[in-house]
């Protein structure tokens, strides 16, 4: 299965899990200190939801709720759509395209690795697009030499 090295590591850099009881404040500082737009919500290492900006900003800004007192539970999304990691980049790119949700948990046997966004998910095929052009020019400069 063909796999971009960018997206591999993007899902090697592992995975921000919180609890159910992690408020919607603590959950946002957490997506700020680490530069994410989504954390895993797990309960004895299993996957039970995940939250992203989105979910704060629709589901307890914009209700004018206390984020400093609702919970990750009261607000996940719970119904949780996840892909393999052995599935490859394409079927997970495919998958964020063609879905309502911009961040899909990436699982290996099971167990939770990642989060991918569908940002990464574009970048990883583009970088892998990008490499495949490269090699062909480089074939168009050498057939030009000989």
């Amino acid at each position: 299965m063909e796999r971009a090295d960018g997206f591999k590591s993007i899902l090697l850099r592992g995975v921000v899990e919180a609890n159910e009881e992690t408020t919607a404040k603590e959950l946002a500082i957490l997506m700020a200190d680490h530069n994410i737009g989504a954390i895993a919500i797990t309960t004895d290492e299993k996957l039970v939801g995940i939250v992203s900006e989105r979910d704060i900003v629709l589901r307890i800004v914009a209700k004018g709720l206390d984020p400093d007192k609702v919970c990750a539970k009261e607000f996940m999304t719970k119904d949780v759509k996840t892909a393999e990691f052995k599935d490859g980049l394409d079927k997970i790119y495919k998958m964020l395209c063609m879905s309502k949700f911009r961040h899909i948990p990436i699982l290996n046997d099971g167990k939770l690795v990642g989060i991918a966004s569908q940002r990464d998910a574009l970048f990883g095929v583009m970088a892998r697009q990008q490499s495949k052009e490269s090699i062909k020019d480089c074939d168009v400069l050498i057939d030009k030499m000989e």
